[in-house]
């Protein structure tokens, strides 16, 4: 009779591993394609930024590089406009104006 509850309970616990086992892989499944959906939804709405950005930022004159890979591992990398000081000690009134990429404090060029 021990035998019997013994084998009941052993063939129990295999069943509920083999269930575990099955269900821990798809939990991983579910994660790894979850992870790769917000990744292409950040990149999407990177993509989105950028176009928009080109389109409020074009205009008569130059138009806005792209900063794909200008910027490193930083992110978001943005085109911007900046003013090119030239080395001197008397500040000037007018300034020429460049495009660079930037992130955070830090420009890079495009």
């Amino acid at each position: 009779m021990a035998v019997l509850r013994h084998l009941r309970i052993s063939a129990a616990f295999a069943f509920l591993f083999f269930i575990l086992a099955l269900g821990g892989d798809e939990l991983v499944g579910m994660m790894r394609r979850e992870k790769m959906e917000n990744e292409e939804m950040r990149q999407r709405e990177n993509d989105e930024w950028v176009l928009l950005s080109r389109r409020r930022l074009s205009g008569p004159g130059s138009s806005p590089p792209t900063c794909r890979e200008r910027c490193g591992r930083c992110f978001p990398c943005r085109p911007v406009h900046v003013a090119i000081q030239p080395g001197r000690s008397i500040p000037l009134e007018y300034y020429p104006e460049a495009w660079r990429c930037k992130c955070g404090n830090k420009l890079f060029m495009p």
